[in-house]
């Protein structure tokens, strides 16, 4: 799980975001929302919520990053929104543990497992992405604490693959 601090149009919240498979857990205020991703074309999403119910809704979303600010239209709606912090030490994914892809790509690899030892650098999980290898590597010493991701999972950017805790030198 991955708590973060959003800029929502001029309202700031906080959210729990848990990846499982293809599948996202989103928790705003006590309200959970499961989405899915169907379909990615560009800067296009086709997603699906599954509701409590059992429901299903389709949403069809259009994203646009200019640095830390985005936009995304959402079924017609139009959102401002910015990543203001992620909980923990900074905001950058790597100071705080969770290690994500770049670009969107394919773990072809698992390398470690929750509970292990790993030095700065060492490889830990491997994307594939347009025919490349792409390694994810331990920005320093720590212990893998959750692994959030199988091999053959289609991932996108910035979602948290792997989470490591760094230990004290």
């Amino acid at each position: 799980m991955s708590k973060f601090q959003l800029k929502l149009n001029d309202e700031t919240c906080e959210v729990e975001i848990t990846r499982s498979g293809d599948a996202l857990q989103i928790v705003r205020d006590g309200e959970t929302a499961v989405l899915r991703l169907l379909h990615q074309e560009g800067n296009v999403l086709v997603l699906e919520q599954v509701h409590e119910d059992g429901r299903r809704q389709r949403i069809r979303a259009a994203v646009h990053r200019d640095g830390d600010k985005r936009q995304a239209w959402v079924n017609g709606r139009l959102f401002s929104y910015q990543r203001v912090r992620q909980r923990g030490r900074s905001g950058s994914a790597a100071d705080s543990g969770s290690l994500s892809a770049s670009i969107p790509a394919i773990v072809t690899e698992i390398l470690v497992s929750e509970g292990d030892a790993v030095a700065a650098g060492d490889k830990l999980i491997l994307l594939e992405s347009m025919k490349m290898v792409i390694p994810i590597q331990s920005p320093y010493d720590g212990v893998v604490t959750a692994v959030q991701c199988a091999a053959g999972d289609s991932v996108q950017a910035g979602v948290p693959l792997i989470e490591v805790a760094e230990t004290n030198a």
